[in-house]
């Protein structure tokens, strides 16, 4: 069974995704913001990781150069979930290290689709 961390400081977010996901059978972590996040990877095993750009205490990008400089986590799939159309932004979010960028909201048959081809290796 595959488990995916959810990070967005919405709990109204959280709890969405968190049932769009679990119907699918996946196990869910949540955390409300980066700081929070990398605590729990540290007694945790993820194999994808849904986070949102805007967040207090450590935004997206900067969970994600973060994440992407622990040698355990450097191959994790990062989907990074954001209102924002700022090309700069989607731009960055790259160069750190997330796999995809999806704008909210999303439709679940989108995200469920993209959470798989991940997954699986694609995109």
């Amino acid at each position: 069974m595959k488990t995916i961390l959810v990070i967005d400081d919405s709990a109204t977010i959280r709890k969405l995704l968190t049932y769009v996901l679990r119907k699918e059978g996946y196990v869910i972590a949540e955390a409300e913001d980066g700081i929070d996040a990398m605590e729990q990877l540290s007694h945790i095993q993820v194999d994808i990781i849904l986070v949102d750009l805007n967040m207090p205490n450590m935004d997206g990008i900067e969970f994600a150069k973060t994440l992407r400089g622990n040698y355990y986590y450097m191959d994790t799939p990062i989907i990074m979930l954001t209102t924002t159309k700022d090309d700069d932004l989607k731009r960055q979010a790259f160069e750190a290290g997330v796999n995809l960028f999806l704008n909210k909201p999303i439709q679940p048959n989108i995200l469920l689709y993209k959470v798989k081809s991940l997954l699986e290796g694609g995109e």
